[in-house]
């Protein structure tokens, strides 16, 4: 029940807000208490009981709800929603989040600086708050793959300059940090000089080489997280923000009794659209971990008062007078489904609906020409049985006479996937040379084509180069407009359980490809590769799903090839359809868009293949796909 007030007598309290009888969540003391909350322009002022003669200018009846603090997501990506920052805050804000921590790395590796300013800025006036972490790690791994942008320290230095920028985002290149490699460590102390929290992405070092990626600074970890990786990390000072492919009951055993709880976070990191829409943002993750059993008023805190110290915003996370009156209303602490939130002590939604509509920022014209490849051909995805590496700059037709001759059996690297999550293991297997180039039947061929354009003539007809020549390829911190298109193809073999491979039967391309988000394409045929990856390039970027000839689900996202600028209700239809063609293919994944868009991430184990070639991330090594 909603009241308005207008007027009241001199001398009594008139508040901007008063929720009358709610169970206060204290993340302070870890108790429950009955109360009111009373607020006065964006701020609480009280949380006791008020007299029947206190009015405000509205009054809401809690009726004996828990009111929580907003959710405060200390990790994530927007883009990951492919949604615009104004369509996000839509979509979450109906969940209790009211504060995020963004690390815009992936519109920054497609369009740079001028792609982060406009992200920060389309950003900026939300109910939900938005704080940008300047991205590190771009490319995520230097020399390994190839982006649409160079992050050094002077661009770091630069990046902190921005309004809205208050962070050094996830510093991804962790061997590179505990190897002391001079460009890193340069990223990292130009941050250090602005006085700003440095965030860390470290999934494989323990020990002393992960007390040399501490000792720069670096002070949280989002990644790989078991009982014994969580307390090594939080006994050398690191905060874990713990993301839901790492839950599991041991683990939620483990953060029940930690003895120190402040440096424990849950976050979301990357949820995919439909994902997000269908079950929540960062209250599914609190949801999750409760009915994995963590105490509700523990997983309250890791996302709420330990998010916002953090990030260093004093001013929320917390239900106290003084603190900012970012909270919600929720009927238990089970399902986390809040019936009303409040950012800013004003309503902004209830039983799930938005009730502000937000209207983005337009983005500059050059944001959504950022797909620079030239018409892909079948023939450019045929692997050559006579070229180690199956990078591939030419058509397949140019192979050496001797090679176009073999015929028999040639032993190859093929990455397996569990089909649960991103891992890849590497298996070698014998597959079958016709007229000189491999036969990949049962297998997936994966595809990932440079797509962020190039200075010159000659750069873009160079092709890929070998060891040293490959290292010293150059990214281009330029504007679009002054690229020209090229066309570079990248190949490898990718293996699924159960099913295998062998039930995929079609072509699905994507532009978004943490993190360089090259043009990325999988496919038992070579004729749909061609028409998928031709399709994204037409539409300047998105998700295409092609089998026999025929267009079955085409999603476009014309901002740097990542997002739409469609709100929710117009997205949710075209992603259940283009999750049914996925399903028609047969791509045999539990979460077949984390599938997609990280098969080419360089910095996630074990074997992923690059716009560069086949790299085992582990190693940080190229290797040959034929053995």
């Amino acid at each position: 029940m909603i009241s308005n007030h207008s007027a009241s007598r001199k001398g009594e309290n008139v508040f901007d807000l008063l929720i009358r009888d709610v169970q206060i969540v204290n993340v302070f003391s870890g108790n429950i208490q009955d109360g009111d909350i009373a607020v006065m322009g964006d701020t609480i002022v009280s949380i006791a009981r008020q007299s029947k003669e206190s009015q405000a200018r509205l009054t809401v009846e809690g009726k004996h709800r828990y009111a929580l603090p907003g959710f405060i997501d200390s990790h994530m990506h927007i883009e990951s929603s492919m949604m615009t920052p104004a369509h996000f805050a839509e979509t979450v804000l109906p969940f209790g989040t009211t504060t995020v921590c963004a690390d815009p790395h992936e519109i920054t590796n497609v369009c740079g600086m001028e792609g982060l300013r406009a992200f920060t800025e389309s950003a900026m006036g939300l109910p939900l708050h938005v704080c940008m972490a300047a991205p590190s790690t771009i490319p995520s791994a230097p020399g390994r793959e190839r982006s649409g942008y160079d992050v050094t320290a002077r661009e770091m230095a630069e990046m902190l300059e921005i309004p809205g920028i208050c962070g050094m985002g996830e510093m991804m290149d962790f061997n590179g940090v505990a190897d002391g490699d001079e460009r890193i460590l340069g990223v990292i102390e130009a941050a250090r000089n602005k006085g700003v929290y440095l965030d860390g992405h470290v999934s494989i070092l323990s020990g002393k080489r992960l007390e040399a990626f501490r000792a720069t600074g670096i002070d949280a970890d989002h990644t790989y997280l078991d009982p014994k990786a969580a307390e090594e990390k939080l006994s050398l000072g690191f905060a874990i923000q713990v993301q839901r492919a790492f839950f599991s009951r041991e683990l939620m055993e483990f953060l029940n009794q930690y003895p120190v709880q402040n440096r424990i976070m849950l976050v979301t990191d990357d949820v995919p659209f439909i994902r997000l829409v269908r079950e929540g943002q960062l209250n599914a993750n609190v949801r999750l971990a409760v009915s994995m059993g963590l105490d509700p008023l523990k997983a309250i805190r890791y996302a709420t008062i330990n998010a916002a110290d953090r990030l260093r915003l004093y001013d929320r996370g917390g239900l106290v007078p003084g603190r900012k009156a970012d909270l919600q209303l929720l009927d238990n602490l089970t399902d986390f489904m809040p019936e009303m939130v409040f950012s800013d002590g004003k309503l902004v939604a209830e039983k799930g609906k938005c009730l502000v509509r937000l209207e983005g920022k337009a983005y500059p014209a050059e944001m959504k020409s950022s797909v620079l490849v030239t018409e892909l051909n079948p023939e450019d995805f045929a692997i050559c049985a006579g070229k180690k590496n199956a990078g591939r700059e030419t058509p397949a037709g140019s192979a050496s006479e001797e090679a176009s001759r073999r015929e028999g059996c040639v032993s190859v690297r093929v990455a397996v996937n569990d089909g649960r999550t991103p891992r890849t293991l590497q298996e070698i297997r014998q597959l079958p040379v016709k007229e000189g180039f491999l036969d990949p039947e049962g297998l997936i061929t994966m595809a990932v084509i440079y797509r962020h354009g190039y200075r010159t003539e000659e750069t873009r007809n160079s092709g890929i180069g070998e060891g040293e020549d490959r290292e010293k390829r150059s990214l281009p911190n330029e504007k679009r407009g002054q690229l020209k298109p090229g066309k570079e193809v990248s190949l490898g073999l990718l293996d699924l359980p159960e099913r295998g491979a062998k039930s995929f039967h079609g072509a699905i391309a994507t532009t978004y490809a943490h993190d360089s988000h090259n043009l990325v394409i999988y496919g038992s045929s070579r004729e749909d590769m061609a028409l998928a990856g031709n399709r994204l390039i037409a539409l300047g970027g998105g998700l295409c799903a092609v089998q026999e000839g025929k267009i079955l689900c085409e999603i476009p996202l014309p901002v740097a090839g990542l997002l739409s600028e469609e709100r929710r209700e117009v997205l949710e239809p075209l992603f259940s359809r283009f999750l049914q063609a996925v399903e028609t293919i047969g791509l045999a994944h539990q979460d077949p868009m984390s599938f997609l868009t990280l098969m080419a991430l360089a910095v996630s184990p074990t074997l992923k293949v690059t716009d560069l070639g086949l790299l085992d991330t582990a190693a940080g090594e190229f290797v040959d796909l034929i053995v």
